[in-house]
């Protein structure tokens, strides 16, 4: 998938504290905030929180029939989808 060339627009909650480090762990934002707020040139956009939330990768908020997530659970979701990298053919697993 191409990383956008240009940031989406942001919202004004974002455009307020555009950076990340303004808000606290368990701040809501909606899918279109986050996506905004920690990855305005891409690669995830509100659709793909949208499908990561579908997909039970990601906790999420809801109140009043409106779905939220928190800069923490996001971090969880980083977290819980890194993967090591493959071990190099003909290198021994340890290293050695």
């Amino acid at each position: 998938m191409p990383v956008r060339a240009t940031p989406v627009p942001l919202p004004p909650r974002i455009a307020a504290r555009p950076d990340p480090a303004q808000w606290g762990a368990d701040e809501l934002l909606t899918f279109a905030e986050a996506a905004a707020l920690f990855w305005p040139y891409g690669p995830l956009t509100a659709t793909s929180l949208r499908t990561a939330y579908r997909q039970g990768l990601v906790d999420v908020v809801m109140i009043a029939r409106k779905v939220f997530v928190t800069p923490a659970a996001l971090a969880r979701m980083t977290a819980q989808a890194t993967r090591p990298a493959p071990a190099r053919s003909g290198e021994a697993v340890d290293g050695k």
